[in-house]
């Protein structure tokens, strides 16, 4: 029997496949889900400065009948019952503030009258984005459906989470009554209304007439730029420009966006702008949007009425930051009058300030940093050539950071003159008197005070007088305790002070003379010369000022001392002397008949050679004692130092002993040949002294 062939199973092939398609299917699932989901904002923080220019809505989330056409945000088309928004999906911290500037254009190709209106508004950041009623309402409030203002309550809702708005509204009923709230319409208005959120609030805050109307001229576009300032906890101040015949005019100052009816401020907000046709249309557009942080710079000069031909000009340029956010580099910039040369300039911070530049020469471009109240000062120097005139000219502008705009133009530039005074200065005449204390007895390695003595004697008064000394070179400067101080051997003396005719300042400073000084004092001499600006002589020098100075161990040696003594005692020798001659005096002869004539003096020694010798004999045989003449005194010749004298007399002394021991040796020898005893030696027997020879020869 054939056995019956039963059929394949394939069901578990099947399934594997349906395993694998199910797989694949759940893959792109996960992929694709996020293109099919509604986006969301993101709740990152906005970054300034920030720009939109609407090539594309990239930064921002379009709602109703918003659109991106020729480059534009097109908030609605000249259509019946339209209303258009776009808002940033990133958020911006409520108390920081914002300036926000941007270009509107609001026009008809049609021949209806035109409505309604456009504006700007802030609305909570955790908000979702969205649009708020057609007509009155601009997209940004509430309103009731059958009406566009009365009594009757809204019944369709405004912008979610809506904090504050401004309006350019052409038509006029973004004032009526909306929400039982509002004057009535005032066409042609700028009006601000607070916060709501569906069909709640949105109250009205005030509304004042557009400079120049509301339309612009087709796509021509408009200048607007709003200002928010945080000021205490909770509070937001909002001020609005609007550009008129080219130039912005402020419309709303500080408009307070808190009090009754008002939310809370929120944590962060979100900036949009909206718009919106009603029975009457226009289209509404918005262009070029730049948001910054708001600050408050100024910068004023403070330059003298007049400045003078010749002389020193100086002036200063201070930059403030008056808030509320810190604006650091601020660049600050001076055109300095042409007219003044050799230009410098330095630049002094406050506290918690900063310079980027400390000094520089000629015009002033530099970085300052301002924080919330700080400030930095330029200071300016030139000078003024002696034929200079007409006027000077500064000017000063400063500018914020680049995340930062200003809320005040008008005081970021300053223009500053001052007239060139041509006519003679007038002028002083300064004169000096010198003394020094001790002036004589000084000994090396002394101190002395000098006092130098400044006056006026006119005929105008002498500015900011001063003195100048120069120091001998044995000199040094030690001290003072009226503003004196040196550099090397020149010594510069500051009053700090006018002197009127006939008034006097003194200077004192204390000075040393060197340890090492041999001198006399005879060239420490030096003049003192007081000093002022307003002297074109420069001042009149003080008289010489000498120091007498005593060398330690008494005077130096003068020329060499009298000879010899009389002729009984035989030559004397000359006194040695430092540095002068010595001159020796021959022995007078005595009186009797055996006195031997007086020998010749020896010749002095001085520090650097040998002495003269000019003693000469004088002697006779029969006349009475010889009177030795008198010699002038010489002072200072018994005074001897230095070595090298020492060694030479040392060496005279020894030739001395010498040439007497040889002489004693000699006449010893002569006596024992004449049979005669030691001629040093006196005869004890016969009670007689030895007395040489009797001729007085050999």
């Amino acid at each position: 029997m054939t056995a019956t062939q039963q059929p394949a199973d394939h069901r578990p092939a099947r399934r594997r496949r349906l395993v694998t398609a199910a797989s694949v299917l759940t893959a792109l699932g996960v992929l694709t889900a996020p293109a099919l989901t509604p986006s969301s904002s993101s709740a990152d923080t906005l970054t300034f400065p920030y720009a939109a220019e609407f090539f594309d809505a990239d930064g921002g989330t379009l709602s109703g009948d918003a659109e991106i056409l020729d480059k534009r945000l097109r908030l609605t088309a000249d259509v019946e019952d339209q209303a258009g928004a776009w808002s940033t999906d990133d958020t911006f911290p409520s108390d920081l503030g914002l300036e926000i500037e941007f270009d509107y254009a609001m026009y008809t190709t049609t021949s209806d009258q035109g409505a309604d209106g456009l504006l700007m508004f802030l609305a909570d950041g955790s908000a979702p984005q969205g649009v708020g009623a057609y007509g009155a309402a601009l997209g940004y409030a509430c309103r009731a459906s059958t009406t566009t203002g009365g009594d009757v309550p809204c019944d369709l809702p405004g912008v979610p989470g809506g904090f504050a708005a401004v309006a350019i509204d052409h038509y006029g009923n973004f004032s009526k009554s909306i929400n039982q709230s509002g004057p009535g319409a005032r066409p042609d208005s700028v009006v601000v209304r607070g916060s709501g959120n569906g069909i709640s609030g949105y109250r009205y805050v005030t509304g004042v007439p557009a400079p120049g109307g509301t339309v612009t001229d087709g796509r021509r576009t408009r200048k607007v730029r709003v200002t928010l300032v945080p000021g205490g906890a909770g509070e937001l101040f909002m001020s609005v420009r609007m550009e008129t015949q080219g130039v912005m005019k402020t419309v709303l100052d500080r408009v307070a966006l808190h009090g009754e009816g008002q939310a809370p401020l929120p944590a962060t907000l979100r900036l949009g702008f909206a718009a919106a046709t009603g029975s009457h249309i226009d289209v509404h557009e918005i262009d070029d949007v730049h948001v910054w942080q708001p600050a408050d710079l100024a910068v004023t000069q403070d330059m003298p009425a007049s400045g003078r031909a010749g002389q020193a000009f100086t002036y200063t340029v201070t930059a403030r930051n008056h808030g509320p956010n810190d604006s650091d580099p601020s660049r600050l910039e001076v055109v300095v009058p042409p007219a003044l040369r050799d230009v410098t300039w330095t630049c002094a911070a406050a506290s918690g300030s900063s310079c980027g530049t400390a000094q520089g020469t000629g015009d002033v471009d530099t970085a300052v940093g301002l924080p919330r109240d700080g400030s930095a000062t330029i200071e300016v120097t030139g000078h003024l050539p002696a034929g200079a005139s007409g006027t000077l000219e500064s000017t000063a502008t400063v500018t914020p950071a680049t995340n930062l705009a200003d809320v005040d133009e008008t005081d970021n530039v300053s223009v500053v003159t001052s007239d060139v005074d041509t006519t003679p200065p007038p002028t002083a005449q300064v004169e000096t008197d010198k003394a020094v204390s001790p002036s004589s007895g000084v000994r090396p390695g002394d101190e002395v005070e000098y006092v130098v003595t400044a006056g006026n004697r006119g005929p105008a008064p002498a500015e900011d007088v001063g003195a100048v000394d120069e120091l001998p070179a044995a000199v040094h400067f030690v001290g003072s305790e009226d503003d004196c101080t040196a550099e090397g051997q020149v010594v510069t003396c500051r009053s700090g002070r006018s002197l009127d005719v006939g008034e006097h300042v003194a200077f004192r400073f204390r000075a040393v003379l060197d340890d090492g000084y041999t001198g006399d004092g005879s060239d420490v001499v030096n003049v003192a010369t007081a000093t002022s600006p307003t002297d074109p002589d420069g001042g009149d020098p003080s008289p010489e000022v000498v120091i007498g100075v005593t060398q330690p161990g008494g005077d130096d040696g003068g020329d060499g001392g009298d000879g010899g003594g009389d002729g009984g005692d035989g030559g004397g020798s000359g006194g040695g002397g430092d540095g002068g001659d010595g001159s020796g005096g021959g022995g007078d002869g005595s009186g009797d008949a055996d006195g031997g004539g007086g020998g010749d003096g020896s010749g002095g020694a001085d520090g650097d050679g040998p002495g003269d010798a000019d003693g000469g004999g004088d002697g006779t045989d029969d006349g009475p004692a010889g009177a030795r003449p008198e010699r002038p005194h010489r002072p200072g010749a018994l005074a001897y130092t230095g070595s090298q004298g020492l060694g030479l007399l040392g060496g005279l002394a020894a030739a001395a002993a010498a040439l007497g021991g040889a002489g004693w040796w000699g006449q010893r020898r002569r006596a024992r040949r004449a049979g005669v005893g030691d001629p040093a030696v006196g005869d004890p027997a016969a009670g007689s002294r030895w007395t040489g020879p009797s001729d007085g020869a050999d």
